[in-house]
């Protein structure tokens, strides 16, 4: 029983020591980025590690040659990346928004679909009276409410911030043995809006892990009148997301009514 116990031990070793030292230059990623998608291939006794563009594995021959098939794949040049942020849209654009996501079948009659960002074509079937119209563009919905937008490459961080810095005065009574003492200052407050956001693509889907910040004065001419000063509107959302290339995505509300609509947020993400 000792001996058969032995022999199974050092087959084990054996076994473990049969695992091929893999090292591998990457072209287009880096090792960071590829270890996390690349480990939960591993068995448990197997490893991945890496720097740079330099990618070690100690794994069976059977997973080495899974994980260079999938680098071919994946070790590609990333895809640079188009993020459109809308805030404050209402419920209403919100819906046309998503109208304007897809192609849309009216029977077998007429048909209405979107072409890029030019907005919705309408058509009749053949045999039909011919109509041609242009419904709505994409870009003036963008021009009615508070649009940022900039360029990201896939797998990359990247932020957007613009805003003003607002005068708030402040006061402070001292006592001292003189007497009361009133001290004004002023203290600048930055109102901004922007968002943070970080795309990662599977083919034409994409990912976004984003954080929004739309900042504003509050209303009545800026003003509190309790106490003179100006009031600020802090809005944050932090959400991870998912849908299509060229697709409007709704980010989520921010809890906010006005005139009955519902403020959102929306997210556009195009490639390049």
């Amino acid at each position: 029983m000792l001996w058969m116990i032995a022999l199974l031990s050092v087959t084990g070793a054996l076994a473990a020591n049969a695992y091929e030292l893999e090292i591998i230059s990457l072209k287009h990623r880096s090792a960071e980025e590829l270890l996390p998608i690349i480990r939960p291939l591993l068995a448990d006794d197997e490893m991945a590690s890496g720097m740079n563009y330099q990618l070690i594995l100690r794994a069976s021959p059977r997973n080495v040659a899974q994980i260079r098939r999938l680098l071919d794949s994946l070790d590609t040049l990333p895809r640079r990346l188009t993020v459109t942020v809308m805030q404050d849209v209402d419920s209403e654009t919100t819906a046309r928004l998503t109208e304007l996501s897809g192609s849309v079948s009216l029977g077998h009659r007429a048909r209405f679909g979107v072409s890029g960002n030019n907005g919705v074509n309408v058509g009749l079937m053949p045999g039909q009276d011919s109509v041609n119209a242009r419904i709505i563009s994409t870009r003036s919905l963008e021009n009615d409410h508070k649009t940022q937008q900039l360029q990201v490459t896939e797998g990359n961080r990247a932020r957007v911030v613009s805003g003003q810095n607002v005068a708030v005065p402040q006061r402070q009574v001292v006592q001292t043995p003189w007497g009361t003492q009133v001290i004004d200052t002023t203290e600048y407050r930055e109102v901004a809006s922007g968002f943070y956001v970080l795309p990662r693509l599977n083919g034409e889907q994409v990912t976004l892990e984003i954080s929004t910040q739309n900042d504003s004065l509050a209303p009545n001419q800026n003003i509190n009148l309790a106490n003179g000063y100006p009031v600020t509107r802090i809005q944050n959302t932090s959400s991870i997301v998912s849908g299509r290339l060229g697709e409007w995505i709704n980010l989520g509300g921010l809890g906010q009514q006005s005139n009955q609509a519902h403020s959102t947020l929306s997210s556009r993400s195009t490639s390049r």
